[in-house]
């Protein structure tokens, strides 16, 4: 996301830091109510937001590499019920601010696309991955009609040694988008 400023941050903010896509998502998810959830990619946080209400004994933390970006999602969260719970750190994917082994699930809600070096990415959430943890990701409706490129992201996991184990295109609100539900394999 090098090309990503404070201008660049406030647009997505004001056009899309709120999309459905991150509720309907979350909704889809089965999360349990104890887990460690990263984002990674979170932009204004709205996916954190909606997942609190479900992760309600558990802790969120975002990452972002853009650091206005991350001082939006502080104010957009500052005053939510589960503000105590949700944190932001300033980080890259290929550089995740998270302990090994940490997460139950990672997400990468509309972020895949924008990682500087995917296979960097994908490695560092494996490593902040537990070992029976998921990697949710999720984009825009563009992909699943482009075979080469759902191919090229399909092949991505693979070689990073993960495995699909859910994949399933969802439609409301005036959004559509592909979720995948990944696992590490060994």
């Amino acid at each position: 996301m090098n090309d990503w400023d404070a201008e660049t941050a406030e647009w997505y903010a004001a056009n899309y830091g709120e999309v459905a896509t991150n509720r309907l998502a979350v909704e889809a998810l089965e999360l349990e109510s104890d887990s460690l959830v990263v984002d990674v990619g979170c932009g204004t946080g709205s996916a954190l937001r909606h997942a609190a209400s479900i992760i309600t004994q558990g802790s969120l933390i975002g990452v972002d590499p853009v650091p206005r970006m991350i001082e939006l999602a502080r104010e957009r969260t500052d005053g939510h019920p589960a503000a105590p719970r949700i944190e932001f750190r300033l980080g890259s994917a290929e550089d995740l601010p998270v302990d090994d082994a940490a997460a139950d699930v990672v997400l990468a809600f509309d972020s895949f696309d924008h990682w500087q070096d995917k296979a960097r990415g994908l490695r560092e959430i494996r490593r902040i991955l537990r070992p029976a943890g998921r990697l949710v990701v999720v984009k825009d409706a563009s992909v699943p009609g482009e075979r080469g490129a759902r191919r090229a992201f399909v092949d991505a996991l693979a070689r990073a040694r993960f495995v699909v184990s859910r994949e399933e295109q969802i439609e409301g609100e005036d959004v559509r988008f592909t979720l995948w539900i990944c696992k590490a394999i060994d």
